[in-house]
């Protein structure tokens, strides 16, 4: 909205919406000895129809409108205001009591409640308005002094209530605006207030309901949160130290994705320290002021109001009201720090009441703000143990089964917020049948990562691994039980997995990561090759910054793709590549693994940052008889593996190439024939498997070597 826009909008709010022609008669007193201080100081050009209303409420009915161009007129107004001024002003009605309790909470003087009285009027009160806006050569200089009669005090204290340190500025209540001309639009009170302040209240929560209110009650506890468990323990001895010594400046910022829990967080710690949350309100009026403007004055509000409550907490929600973007043509968008920057840096070190601003994303936060915020915390996707905590208890009345909510876990993009909205579907739609609701759950997910625009997560209704995954079915060269226990007390290190292909290298990546309660984040060689020179090098920058953001075990597979022997190099950039992922490593403190299936081609300097180089092998003959057992048992329906006959084992000793990649295939295939498959034939398959990579291995002569050739044959016959 342009400001010419705003301005016919002011004025159209001033004469239709809050004007009143008549004045309460509990007010008219101070009304009349205003107008009085008015007509006798300054030069007021009045019309006919508002010089008898003026000479009504004065008690000045006598006089005319000729008359009030002649010297008796004057004489007339001195001798009434001496007789008001004489009088005691008896201070009744809605408006004194509402005055007289604001000034008891945020410590206003006298001056400051006949001030405030005189604002909210002025704004209310049609007569005295139209006089104010018709007072000529008005100007920040002249509202002082103009003041100072009205009021009947000197000018110096009149510019010492209107600093911003005055209680009613220090509050938000009232805003000084020079820019503008006249002087009810100079004074400006907080939106709504005038209106708030003229009705009848029980209390000051339903004085100021419009401005801040009681927070709603925790949903969650704080135990429901064991990923913070640090932050949380600092958290709760800061506030419980803030509250208890009434230190002043403490701000928590907490930042994060929607969804990801931010204000059920702070109700949490709030319930935890047992102290009463209160909230600023997200709705406003149509206002004179912008609405970053209107809902900044409502926090300061807030914090004068409950200054002297000293176990109270406030949360600020969705602050990026009060840090917009700024949109520069040409140049795109830069980052606004907000335009009231003096005010903001002020209200974030003085602030009586521990105070909580949630926001999305920080990014468009100036520094200068940044830095004045007590703690910084974000708040990411939970992971995956305590996702499957809280399935399991906003579900636990819904037909759904345990498995399904151990698959579902398993989605990254999962946040509380979506539990949230899956649990209270499947509620409403009152599904039996737990294929049903699992299906209905599944789709209103789907249908949320859309809205969100969020990567497609194939975790969420995939089909079922070709093989349930154990890791006695792997073959290590190091004991990776140990090897966990120690990562489960400090999860960081540097391991490169090597073997051939299908031994379970990347599985057990997973694997490992589900046991530590992280997410895995893994990148492969299209995620970061590229064909622009130097461009490789900053994807890999930004996968190990990435990795420290989202506290994740960092996967990177097909390493040989760029960690090939640097003395090999044919080109600067093969080099160049080395060198920044061995300086990304040496920078990392998190857990980094990489997976090759060409060890021999890794370069040395690589080989020797890794503090476990672990060989994924192929499977021993028990090994591999267990796991047929087991997959014989799947596949033919039975609940339990029965011992394999001696015929069979001989056979499987002899596939000294056999992988658990191998069986996966395996089963993959006989699930598209969709065939029964017996012992001999899921042999025979598994035989073919090690056949075809033995093939493989050997060198090819010409075009075709007479192995291929040779099956090719049988199989034309």
């Amino acid at each position: 909205m342009t400001r010419p826009q705003r301005y016919l909008e002011r004025m159209c709010r001033r004469r239709f919406r809050r004007l009143s022609r008549t004045v309460p008669e509990a007010y008219r007193p101070w009304v009349a000895r205003w107008l009085l201080r008015l007509l006798e100081t300054a030069r007021v050009e009045i019309d006919e129809e508002e010089t008898r209303r003026i000479a009504e409420i004065t008690g000045l009915a006598h006089l005319k409108f000729k008359d009030f161009r002649r010297s008796t007129a004057v004489q007339a107004v001195a001798v009434r205001l001496a007789e008001l001024d004489r009088q005691s002003v008896e201070r009744t009605g809605p408006l004194s009591q509402n005055i007289d309790r604001i000034a008891d909470l945020i410590g206003s003087s006298d001056l400051e409640k006949e001030l405030l009285a005189f604002v909210v009027l002025s704004h209310t009160c049609s007569v005295l308005h139209d006089c104010l806006e018709n007072v000529a050569d008005q100007t920040k200089t002249s509202l002082t002094e103009l003041l100072a009669v009205l009021l009947g005090v000197e000018r110096t204290e009149i510019q010492t209530v209107l600093r911003d340190r005055g209680s009613l500025c220090a509050a938000g209540v009232l805003v000084v605006n020079p820019s503008e001309t006249e002087v009810g639009g100079m004074l400006s009170l907080l939106d709504g207030l005038e209106t708030a302040l003229l009705d009848q209240a029980d209390d000051v929560s339903h004085l100021f309901r419009r401005y801040f209110h009681v927070a709603a009650p925790a949903r969650h506890s704080i135990e429901e949160f064991p990923h913070l468990r640090n932050d949380v323990a600092l958290l709760l001895r800061l506030l419980r130290n803030a509250c208890a010594q009434g230190t002043p400046g403490i701000n928590v910022l907490i930042h994060g994705a929607t969804g990801t829990g931010k204000t059920e967080f702070v109700k949490a710690l709030a319930s935890s320290v047992q102290a009463p949350l209160y909230e600023i309100s997200h709705e406003t009026e149509d206002s004179e002021l912008d609405e970053q403007l209107v809902r900044f004055r409502s926090y300061l509000l807030c914090q004068r109001v409950l200054a002297k409550n000293c176990g109270s907490l406030i949360v600020f929600d969705e602050i990026e009201d009060l840090f917009p973007d700024t949109v520069v043509p040409l140049f795109g968008r830069t980052r606004g720090s907000g335009r009231y920057k003096a005010w903001t840096n002020t209200a974030l070190e003085s602030n009586p009441r521990p105070a909580f601003w949630l926001c999305n994303e920080m990014a468009q936060i100036d520094l200068a703000f940044r830095r004045r915020f007590t703690y910084t915390l974000e708040l990411r996707t939970p992971p995956r143990s305590v996702r499957r905590a809280m399935l399991k208890q906003r579900l636990v009345n819904m037909p759904v089964r345990p498995e399904w909510i151990e698959r579902v876990a398993e989605s990254a993009n999962l946040t509380p917020a979506l539990i949230e909205q899956v649990g209270r579907i499947t509620a409403l739609a009152q599904h039996e049948d737990p294929a049903t609701a699992e299906e209905l759950a599944e789709r209103t997910l789907r249908r949320c990562f859309e809205a969100l625009d969020l990567a497609s997560d194939d975790l969420i209704g995939r089909a079922a691994p070709p093989l349930p995954y154990h890791p006695e079915w792997l073959n290590p060269s190091h004991d990776l039980t140990a090897l966990i226990q120690g990562l489960k007390a400090r999860s960081k290190g540097r391991i490169c997995f090597y073997g051939p292909p299908g031994t379970g290298k990347t599985a057990f990546a997973h694997y490992l990561a589900k046991q530590l309660d992280k997410e895995l984040l893994q990148k492969t060689a299209s995620d970061l090759l590229n064909c622009f020179v130097g461009q490789t090098e900053k994807n890999l920058a930004a996968m190990f910054r990435e990795a420290n953001e989202e506290d994740a075990v960092l996967l990177l597979d097909e390493a040989d793709s760029y960690l090939q022997d640097r003395n090999s190099a044919h080109h600067s950039w093969e080099v160049t590549q080395v060198n920044e992922l061995l300086k990304q490593i040496e920078q990392f403190d998190g857990l980094f693994i990489c997976a090759t299936n060409l060890m021999d081609q890794l370069d040395s300097a690589v080989l020797r940052r890794f503090d476990f180089k672990i060989r994924f092998d192929y499977l021993r003959s028990n090994q591999a008889e267990t796991l047929f057992a087991r997959v014989l048992a799947d596949l033919q329906g039975y609940q339990r593996p029965r011992r394999c006959a001696e015929p069979i084992k001989r056979r499987l000793s002899k596939l000294s190439t056999l992988t658990p990649g191998d069986v996966a295939t395996v089963v993959r295939q006989a699930r598209v024939l969709g065939t029964q498959y017996d012992a001999q034939r899921l042999l025979a398959a598994l035989e073919e498997e090690c056949r075809a990579k033995e093939r493989g291995m050997k060198p090819v002569k010409g075009f075709v070597s007479q192995i291929i050739l040779r099956d090719f044959l049988n199989d034309q016959s």
